[in-house]
């Protein structure tokens, strides 16, 4: 698997590439210049791995649309995730003033063309590393959520399917 983990750590400042490669986590950074933020930049790269491990380990579907995207391109795609800025959001399950459902990091999927790109899912991933949540970012319709668990997700007809 080559599967590309993306984020801007800071504005203009370093990008953070992961590659995965059967689960494995090989870390690639470009070379940051040496600051005061260089401590926080490095807390981040942390965070984006702990939070790809998550989403691999919770939505293993990952790896199938990662062949799926390769196979239909004939390799001219590549699926990838992306993180701005690593930040800590509040998450409710239809919005702010609905039920809080803590605090989680947002991380987009989709796949990458040499020309533009295709977001294929929102997730959210909680702070603890501990649980994944699906984002309606559109709100599909006859979707009655913001945010489903990943077990109402798979049991929705927005869960994508890669069969011929």
């Amino acid at each position: 698997m080559n599967f590309i983990l993306a984020f801007a750590a800071t504005a203009l400042m370093a990008c953070n590439f992961i590659a995965c490669n059967n689960n494995d986590v090989i870390e690639e950074t470009e070379e940051i210049e040496e600051t005061e933020e260089t401590e926080e930049i490095e807390t981040v790269g942390n965070k984006v791995s702990k939070i790809g491990e998550c989403l691999f380990e919770q939505v293993p579907e990952i790896a199938d649309w990662e062949e799926y995207v390769a196979r239909k391109s004939e390799g001219e795609a590549f699926l990838y995730q992306s993180y701005n800025n690593v930040e800590e959001f509040p998450v409710y399950r239809d919005g702010e003033g609905s039920e809080y459902l803590g605090k989680y990091y947002l991380a987009y999927v989709g796949e990458g063309w040499d020309d533009h790109s295709v977001m294929w899912s929102c997730f959210y991933v909680s702070v603890n590393y501990d649980e994944v949540l699906w984002k309606d970012t559109w709100r599909l319709k006859g979707s009655e959520h913001e945010t489903y668990t990943l077990e109402e997700w798979r049991n929705s007809p927005w869960y994508p399917s890669t069969d011929e």
